[in-house]
């Protein structure tokens, strides 16, 4: 009796364990709340994020930036490059348990281009019409060539959504969102929670190694670092580059990093109601540049771990322009810049998210514009109402964080065609506008790398834009977290993500 008992003890004991383990929760602490949940209306990098877990695309990328199979197996163009075809992965079902098949995925891309409010109409409209040829086999039609389209795909673009539960849900979707990712739809708490329970019937369910995950919404990234230190995170995304070593040092914690895509830059409202003087003046564009040095910036807020640079294209890009090299501050030929505008002690305003990193890039810049005779008001808002503020164009100057894509064309066509779905300053250029329509057209990599140039020409002329730095993304992760990878993309993926043995 004794002896069965003692088995008994010893098999409970153990079965606890195991449960332990399968229920483990990862905890993810995230510096900002993501804007709707909806593949179509999303737009911020911290929404991206969750969807990795959420939503499957038809492909993805690699860490080096080479477009890879997810809900699409294999592609294919025709001689003339205006017909994608692709092969989708068969026994995938979406959380509500309806199947993924070329039905669905006609039904996605035709949601994204008509929707409403769908932030994806611009980068989808080269698709013409869907055709399905078979259950597994869609075929997109496009009118001429669009060298970015699998590129497109590889993100919001492309991720498949339930078109049953999206039609029951109408405008409320983004409320409970129903797609086919490897994690479900659990629960949001505003500026606080996003949790996704794991999908059972995941088609790849062997490389999913928690049963739960936990975005926590915390803006500060010393909390961050703490909770992290503490173990109440298991992850932490975007470290300061000020909390590295911190990280380094410790023995329960490792570092993840990577060179970003990204950029971070200083819109100038082109409308002369919200811009005012350096809307209306090239000269003050030009002496606010040459009043900033970006080495600095970078230096004194990220203690150098970012790259500065002049360009939206980070020079991961093969696009990235050597023809325009990053101008040496020059303060003197800034103060006659803005003698010659006329403009006495310039005022302007720069809107920002108020976190650390965007806070001390915003005071060395009101101290070196004003060592150039600008006179800087600072004004830090709460993350959602700075961005409500940037969607909504009201501000004069606003320091923009994007994330970017491997492909130069969301970037570019996105923040300053004229009918771009962020050109949110009002940007006009049909110059510029022709040459990024031709660029999207063209194929050969060498063809489109000399308008690519020719559109930084442009910008660096106009300065609608000064970028500042490119970011690395740097994540933290307890020790005993396996198998996180973070490209250029800055995106944690879950897929491999596993607790140690």
């Amino acid at each position: 009796m004794r002896i069965g008992r003692r088995l008994s003890v010893a098999a409970a004991v153990m079965l606890a364990a195991m449960s332990s383990v399968s229920a483990a929760t990862l905890k993810v602490g995230m510096q900002d709340d993501p804007d709707a949940l909806d593949p179509a209306l999303g737009g911020t990098y911290a929404g991206r994020i969750v969807f990795d877990a959420l939503c499957d695309k038809l492909v993805d990328i690699d860490a080096n930036l080479k477009i890879v199979p997810q809900l699409a197996t294999e592609w294919s163009w025709n001689d003339d490059n205006t017909e994608l075809t692709l092969k989708l992965r068969e026994g995938v079902v979406f959380h509500d348990g309806t199947p993924f098949d070329a039905n669905a995925v006609k039904a996605n891309i035709e949601r994204m281009q008509t929707l409403g409010e769908s932030k994806r109409k611009s980068q989808l409209s080269p698709i013409k019409t869907v055709e399905v040829v078979d259950d597994f086999t869609v075929i997109f039609k496009l009118d001429a060539p669009f060298a970015p389209l699998l590129s497109v795909l590889s993100d919001r673009a492309g991720m498949m959504v339930s078109p049953d539960a999206a039609k029951a849900a109408g405008d409320n979707f983004a409320a409970a969102p129903v797609c086919s990712g490897p994690y479900r739809f659990a629960e949001r708490k505003a500026r606080d929670l996003i949790a996704l329970d794991r999908f059972a019937d995941y088609w790849n369910a062997d490389e999913i190694g928690y049963d739960r995950i936990e975005y926590l919404i915390l803006p500060d990234s010393t909390v961050r670092l703490s909770r992290l230190q503490a173990g109440d995170l298991d992850v932490a995304e975007r470290v300061a580059p000020t909390d590295i070593q911190a990280v380094e040092d410790n023995a329960d914690l490792a570092l993840y990093s990577s060179a970003g895509l990204g950029v971070s830059h200083l819109f100038i409202n082109q409308s002369e109601e919200k811009g005012e003087d350096l809307a209306a003046s090239k000269e003050l564009r030009q002496a606010l540049e040459l009043s900033l040095d970006r080495t600095a910036i970078n230096q004194v807020a990220f203690n150098g771990a970012f790259t500065a640079d002049n360009q939206m294209l980070t020079p991961l890009s093969s696009y990235h322009s050597k023809a325009y090299p990053m101008p040496e501050r020059d303060v003197e030929k800034a103060k006659e810049l803005i003698a010659e505008s006329g403009v006495e002690s310039p005022a302007i305003e720069i809107t920002y998210e108020n976190s650390l990193t965007d806070g001390r890039v915003a005071q060395i810049i009101q101290a070196m514009a004003g060592e150039a005779g600008f006179k800087v008001e600072l004004l830090p808002l709460e993350t959602s109402s700075a961005i409500e503020r940037y969607l909504a164009g009201n501000f004069q100057l606003y320091i923009g964080n994007w994330s970017g894509r491997a492909d130069p064309d969301p970037t570019l066509n996105t923040f300053f065609s004229t009918e771009g779905s962020q050109n949110l300053v009002g940007y006009e250029s049909s110059e510029l506008d022709s040459v990024l329509n031709e660029a999207r057209s063209e194929v050969d990599e060498t063809e489109r790398a000399a308008l690519y140039e020719k559109a930084a020409g442009i910008l660096l002329e106009d300065l609608p834009t000064i970028p500042l730095y490119h970011p690395s993304w740097f994540y933290g992760a307890r020790a005993d977290v396996d198998g996180i990878s973070i490209y250029p993309d800055g995106i944690l993926r879950v897929t491999g993500v596993m607790p140690k043995n």
